[in-house]
Order: structure tokens, then C-alpha cells, then sequence
């Protein structure tokens, strides 16, 4: 079933309005540049060093404990039988497909995400 959505109206703002987003740019134009420059080193390192699966199935099991969660838990949101997920978790040779891992990250409400870059040179 697809969401109602409102129209959206449009009007001037008002020189109230106009004044305080004036001095809200004025206050994080200083910062922006170096937010700016944060994000890219943050992406460069991913993009130069990835995250192994190892280290996204830790932070995965990780969530269910800080959550509370146990693999039944995980195995009734997700479908996923059991044995299987403890296998995930636990094996170093693991070879969980995106769909699982997918399923797995919303179940502990992550968002899976996935990056294609070239390699490091």
C-alpha cells in the first residue's frame, strides 16, 4: 500500500526566518570546511581499506548482545535458522550471501551498506 503524501506548499520566509538561517549558516560556515574534510578522510579510509566481513559479522553480534538479543531472537525476525546464524557468527570461514547479512543488519535495526572502490595502489 503506497503512503498518502501532502501536498507541499511553498511561501516566503519570513524576515524572522530569513535572519535566523542567516545566522545559523554564519555560525557553521567555520565548521563546514573541516566536517567537510573529516567526511573525505573517513572515505578515503574505507575506500583504501574496506571492512572484512569478520569485523561486520563482530559488529553485527555485537548489536544483538548490547541489544539484549538472542539467536532466537535474530532467527524469529529474520527466519534465519539458528544453528545457521550461530555458524555466522562464530565461524572464521563464513560466506554469508548481502541478502543475509542484509536481513541480519535490519533485525538489530542496522543498515547494511556497500561500497565499490578501486584498489589501493
Amino acid at each position: 500500500m503506497a503512503k498518502a503524501r501532502g501536498k507541499r506548499v511553498y511561501r516566503k520566509a519570513t524576515a524572522e526566518e530569513r535572519a535566523r538561517h542567516a545566522k545559523i549558516r554564519e555560525q557553521i560556515a567555520e565548521e563546514l570546511p573541516e566536517i567537510r574534510n573529516r567526511a573525505k578522510e573517513q572515505l578515503a579510509l574505507l575506500k583504501r581499506e574496506g571492512t572484512p566481513l569478520r569485523q561486520v559479522l563482530g559488529a553485527l553480534r555485537a548489536e544483538r548482545e548490547r541489544q539484549g538479543l538472542s539467536l532466537a531472537d535474530i532467527n524469529e525476525r529474520t527466519g534465519i535458522d539458528r544453528a545457521a546464524l550461530s555458524r555466522l557468527e562464530n565461524n572464521e570461514d563464513a560466506n554469508p550471501t548481502l541478502a543475509t547479512l542484509e536481513r541480519y543488519a535490519e533485525a538489530v535495526g542496522k543498515k547494511m551498506v556497500v561500497l565499490l572502490s578501486e584498489p589501493a595502489t
